[in-house]
């Protein structure tokens, strides 16, 4: 963190906007998991406490973890809280068969947050906070592919050439609008209010592309020659949109001598309108013999889009309750941080709804659709409960030690979409992280510099494959699906992430920070 008080050169302010610039257009992917909501925290001393500041030390995001903070900043000030440089693996064992894995390696920059604090001088009991912040950000990019020479085609004498390829990716991005007020009520009360904009950017698709045929220019079967035919399966996915709403969030905040206490309600998002829609699907299939022996199956084509206008989109987020508590010594050198967040379960909707349309193949093939609604997608968020510990430690008068630890639990886990379920569904890793921080704070000569690490990791045993392309049959009667082999639970899921935290934290008001 950088001070600069109100005699700064001009030269200084402008060397400040450069760095200011330059933290907003260096980067902008951050390889997380989309189904979380504690993967990120945003300025630096909230980061590496690990989040648990609900009751107090949250710094220039007190805003969005307990707007009845906001009044502990004590002074007027610009906060941009600079980067997390991540090195991010994540890796899906056995995901499209046994050892046919997916994996992505990332090393990404992530700009952090930008605020204003603001206390006027008329008013000393009342703080203001406006804010931008990027809530999360997660991108995915998997890709494999297997062939082989085999008897798959029943119908066919012989080896078959048989190739199967997967290709996925996935983004999610989430920017926040903000301004907060905090009330100083009586000498260990606080009230505040947050109210947000927000925009969820979401792109996703994916392509399986199955095909089976003979090696042989000549096919012939019982001494008759028959064409030449391949047998095929595809299945594509791709949607696209971005959502607006609107949150809002309550605190309250009590201080007595050295402990603290904080509560914070944070509402249901409110829809207002989507932008940029896109979704669009084909499913294919074709040549597969009918596996009661009777000739084939019949040809399978459904195949459809829709954009702005025939679409409608609702991302919706949970009512969620957190409590924290801060504990100090006597001396105010060391400092225990806990908090706990509850969010609520969203039962299973509609998060995109497309009405149905006949066109999407036959007549026939349409009427055996057990959902009509070809294009609309299920969503449901599980109940998740996370905590946090954080712990800081002033080694010397300028030097401070930050440290702590936090869960961030997939609200996926465990879904189950009932009436819904015949609806499209995201194809997503889901697994359980954890995150490890510490770093050091210095102080010299009046100016704080902050460096820190974050290690993340997750495993997700036990899961069931995406696909089957190991043990694949011409047609799987168990799953009702083509050029496939039965899905097994082996599926392991694995992340693992190593973050450095830098900040800076510009201060347009002479006085000295107090020791949270």
């Amino acid at each position: 963190m950088i001070k600069c008080f109100p005699n700064c050169t001009n030269r200084s302010l402008k060397t400040i906007f450069v760095v200011f610039l330059l933290s907003l257009f260096i980067g902008n992917q951050l390889n997380a998991q989309g189904t979380h909501y504690w993967t990120q925290n945003f300025n630096e001393e909230s980061s590496l406490l690990a989040g648990a500041v609900i009751g107090g030390g949250a710094g220039p995001s007190s805003v969005y973890y307990n707007p009845a903070t906001i009044a502990q900043s004590g002074q007027s000030s610009l906060s941009v809280n600079a980067s997390l440089f991540s090195l991010n693996a994540i890796s899906a064992k056995n995901a499209l068969g046994d050892d046919i894995n997916l994996a992505s390696t990332k090393l990404t920059i992530q700009p952090r947050f930008i605020s204003y604090n603001h206390r006027p001088k008329k008013h000393p009991k009342l703080s203001i906070e406006f804010v931008v912040l990027n809530r999360q950000i997660f991108e995915a990019a998997f890709d494999n592919s297997v062939s082989y020479n085999m008897d798959i085609l029943k119908s066919l004498p012989g080896t078959e050439r048989y190739i199967a390829t997967f290709n996925y990716n996935s983004y999610y991005r989430e920017d926040w609008v903000g301004l907060g007020g905090s009330w100083q009520m009586s000498d260990h009360f606080y009230l505040g209010t947050s109210m947000f904009g927000k925009v969820k950017a979401f792109d996703y698709g994916y392509l399986t592309d199955i095909q089976a045929y003979p090696l042989q220019d000549t096919i012939e079967v019982g001494g008759t020659q028959i064409p030449f035919y391949s047998a095929s399966y595809v299945d594509y996915q791709y949607l696209k949109f971005n959502n607006y709403r609107l949150v809002w969030k309550i605190g309250l905040l009590y201080m007595k001598n050295k402990f603290s206490f904080g509560f914070t309600i944070t509402t249901p998002s409110l829809n207002l309108y989507s932008d940029g829609k896109r979704v669009s699907k084909k499913n294919e299939q074709g040549d597969i013999t009918n596996p009661d022996g009777d000739g084939f199956l019949p040809d399978v084509l459904l195949m459809d889009f829709q954009q702005k206008k025939g679409m409608s989109v609702n991302f919706k987020d949970p009512l969620s309750i957190a409590g924290g508590m801060v504990f100090r010594t006597d001396d105010n050198k060391t400092a225990i941080y806990t908090s706990i967040e509850y969010f609520f379960p969203v039962n299973e909707y509609k998060i995109v709804q497309v009405d149905a349309n006949p066109e999407v193949s036959n007549i026939q093939t349409y009427n055996q659709l057990p959902v009509k609604e070809f294009l609309s997608y299920a969503f449901a968020n599980h109940w998740i409960l996370n905590a946090a510990v954080g712990y800081h430690w002033y080694a010397k008068d300028n030097l401070k030690f930050l440290g702590g630890f936090r869960t961030d639990f997939n609200y996926q886990n465990g879904i189950d979409y009932d009436e819904y379920s015949e609806y499209n569904q995201f194809k997503q890793i889901n697994l359980d992280l954890y995150h490890v921080t510490g770093g050091l704070q210095v102080t010299i000569k009046g100016q704080e510099l902050l460096l820190g690490l974050q290690y993340t990791v997750g495993v997700k045993r036990g899961q069931p494959q995406i696909y089957n392309f190991t043990d694949p049959v011409e047609y799987n009667t168990v799953e009702h699906a083509a050029l496939q082999g039965t899905r097994q639970n082996t599926m392991r899921n694995v992340s693992n992430e190593l973050g450095v935290f830098f900040g800076a934290t510009i201060n347009f008001m002479a006085g000295s920070k107090d020791k949270q």
